[in-house]
């Protein structure tokens, strides 16, 4: 069941007219879409989209490197993304010179996760940005959207969606009132869902129980997965040094939802401190400097891949980048939905 009026606080309670509204304005937006008032463009890459009706987090950026991982050896791939954070306006074509504030923490992690070898341009208007890979990378095959699931004035070939297995689309109200950006309807246009960050032990019955809430919200058979979040090893930013040669460990993180990460690091790897930023964070050295690591060299940092990006530079910068690591992360799949994931691919 979704969340009911008796369990909103009093003031989400007070702004769900304005999420009525929001939710009004969405669906009209959609209804134009839907019946040709507003053009879709389309490439001729096949596209496949990742994104999210919930604001925030729901692991889009794991799920993008999965997706690159398991397509890279057979096809071309290019990715575009609208660049979250970044201080650039317009069209932007990743290079080995690109910076953060340039293209954006995610894109920055894509083009040196994939060692350059996966072209990733940032648009606020993805259209913009897949007609920019056209023209400047045309042995493109496959086109990844990062989040853009609402962006509908390109066109997709396969449409999913996430939604996290803690904060739910179908317990949730658009925008003020909850974290949604159009009304849980706006599922119908998926075709594949995938519940996100579910943990490792989560049953049949569970999985069933969820499925038929999702379902309410379809207009036609979608496949419903779920994953896990699996961290790797510590990795150093720089250097050969381990986690283990220090005896305390302080923890930083830039996102959505810090919680999870914290609880994490904390229990596995022992760390007695940790500070949490919003997402798509701008650091500064400052923020490197109030952790305390300078004045102690037993102190390591550990943070996430996506923090990295930003941080790199001013680690080194202050000379504690052999001191900072990160933790690598992916989405896990069981076979059965992974072989349903793996079908839906071309």
């Amino acid at each position: 069941m979704g969340t009911t009026f008796r369990d909103l606080s009093a003031v989400r309670k007070a702004l769900l007219p304005m999420s009525w509204l929001y939710g009004a304005i969405t669906d009209l937006r959609n209804f134009g879409y839907d019946h040709s008032w507003f053009s879709i463009g389309k490439t001729s890459d096949y596209v496949i989209s990742v994104g999210n009706l919930t604001v925030g987090g729901t692991g889009k950026t794991p799920m993008i490197e999965f997706l690159v991982r398991v397509l890279l050896p057979h096809y071309r791939i290019a990715i575009v993304s609208r660049g979250y954070g970044r201080k650039t306006k317009g069209v932007v074509v990743a290079t080995s010179e690109s910076t953060a504030a340039e293209i954006g923490d995610e894109p920055l992690q894509y083009y040196q996760k994939f060692n350059f070898n996966v072209p990733v341009v940032v648009a606020e208007k993805r259209l913009e940005g897949a007609q920019s890979v056209k023209k400047e990378f045309p042995n493109t095959h496959i086109l990844l959207l990062d989040d853009a699931f609402q962006h509908r004035a390109i066109h997709r070939d396969l449409n999913i969606l996430l939604t996290d297995y803690h904060r739910p689309f179908y317990k949730d109200h658009p925008f003020p009132a909850g974290n949604l950006r159009e009304r849980r309807r706006g599922a119908n246009r998926a075709d594949l869902i995938v519940v996100t960050k579910c943990p490792s032990n989560l049953d049949a019955i569970s999985r069933q129980k969820i499925r038929s809430s999702i379902s309410r919200y379809l207009n036609k058979e979608v496949p419903i997965i779920f994953s896990t979040v699996q961290y790797g090893s510590p990795l150093p930013f720089l250097g050969q040094n381990k986690l283990d040669d220090f005896t305390l460990r302080i923890g930083l993180s830039g996102l959505a939802q810090n919680q999870p990460f914290e609880n994490f690091i904390r229990q596995t790897y022992g760390v007695e401190e940790f500070k949490g930023f919003a997402d798509h964070f701008d650091y500064s050295a400052n923020d490197l400097r109030s952790l305390g690591i300078l004045q102690n060299p037993d102190a390591a940092l550990l943070t996430t891949e996506k923090d990295k990006v930003k941080l790199l530079p001013l680690a080194q910068s202050l000379g504690i980048a052999n001191r900072c690591f990160f933790l690598p992360i992916q989405p896990q799949f069981n076979e059965e939905d992974l072989a349903i994931l793996m079908h839906l691919l071309p």
